[in-house]
């Protein structure tokens, strides 16, 4: 259903190409620390690399970071430094065909006092074209978005949506939709849903 729902607005946004960067969407699903082992619960988060600077931004759900790339014979190692000093890293194989998912891993190692809590997280990234990662914009004026949030009933949806997929409600409501990449990552079937209807309600000429 939600490949569905993808394809349908994937078709209907009609994404183009953005200035060159090289994102990757990174999953991770399993971990380990000085407990043990664990496959429960799953992080997600993009890498945007500036390849010319050496340097990255990786996008999480709770913020953005920066850091720098190092180049290896077969992959990429991305190393945070936070202000304290802590030091987090992802790396990941860069092996042909590179639009294939690659095996990757996550480690953070953090000083506490006088504690060092560190982790590994397990999992792969995968290339992102630069047509998934673009945002589509449709103008609309107020008198037509209050109309379209009073025909779907967009009030009573966001009740009981997650704040994610309300955060991607309220900007398509504006007229700024999702990347794909978005979608995959963040969206669920009835955020997917809403949205949906709501460009085909934009689409519509009246």
């Amino acid at each position: 259903m939600k490949n569905i729902l993808l394809l349908t607005l994937v078709s209907t946004l009609g994404f183009s190409a953005q200035p060159k960067q090289t994102t990757y969407m990174c999953t991770f699903d399993s971990y380990a620390t000085a407990k043990g082992s664990f496959d429960k619960g799953t992080m997600k988060f993009s890498i945007i690399t500036q390849d010319d600077a050496g340097t990255f931004t990786i996008k999480r759900s709770s913020g953005d970071t920066q850091g720098k790339t190092i180049k290896g014979d077969n992959g990429l190692s991305f190393v945070e430094i936070s202000k304290r000093g802590n030091i987090t890293t992802t790396s990941m194989t860069r092996l042909p065909p590179l639009e294939n998912e690659q095996k990757a891993v996550h480690s953070q190692n953090i000083l506490l006092g006088d504690k060092i809590i560190a982790s590994q997280h397990y999992g792969s990234c995968q290339f992102v074209s630069p047509e998934q990662t673009k945002k589509r914009h449709i103008s609309i004026s107020k008198i037509r978005r209050h109309e379209i949030y009073q025909k779907l009933n967009v009030e009573a949806a966001l009740r009981t949506m997650t704040k994610q997929d309300a955060k991607y409600v309220y900007a398509a409501l504006s007229g700024v939709f999702p990347s794909r990449q978005e979608m995959e990552a963040d969206l669920s079937i009835e955020g997917m849903t809403i949205i949906s209807k709501i460009m085909d309600e934009m689409m519509n000429v009246r």
